[in-house]
């Protein structure tokens, strides 16, 4: 048989077969990107965002980052809490790349994402935590706002 003869696959046949694997990690962190990522809450000023930590109620406030590997694996822990307060506190979650959110990320100090925070319903911070939610904590510090109500 000579060389003009051996059919030669086609170059996408070539590229899947050597590529493959990559191609199917690269599908997955993008479907897993989509599900776990945090679309963002928009104030149209720094009062209207003031204005919703003040409500009277309880309010947990997450400052997070959608680039941030820890807010996206935490995203489905925080949004069963969410779903656990919903009678007792307001859960915002703070996009630290909105112009709006970074003076009071500023003001409260915050460094790192995720930072966790309970405020009182007059808008006066109770409680504060950088890093990994700490799911038990959080509840307590809601519930104890509720119940000194």
């Amino acid at each position: 048989m000579t060389d003009e003869n051996v059919q030669k696959p086609g170059a996408w046949r070539v590229f899947w077969k050597e590529n493959w694997l990559v191609i199917l990690v690269v599908l997955g962190l993008a479907l897993a990107y989509l599900i776990l990522h945090t679309p963002r809450q928009t104030f149209a000023s720094t009062e209207a965002l003031q204005a919703q930590l003040q409500t009277g109620r309880p309010v947990l406030v997450e400052f997070y980052s959608n680039s941030c590997s820890i807010c996206l694996i935490s995203k489905p822990k925080v949004d069963r809490l969410e779903a656990e307060l919903q009678d007792y506190a307001t859960v915002l979650r703070l996009d630290v790349k909105d112009p709006i959110v970074q003076p009071l990320a500023s003001a409260w100090r915050v460094y790192g994402v995720p930072t966790f925070f309970v405020v009182a319903g007059d808008g006066t911070p109770t409680y504060g935590r950088a890093g990994a939610p700490n799911i038990e904590e959080l509840q307590a510090a809601v519930m104890a706002l509720v119940d000194a109500e």
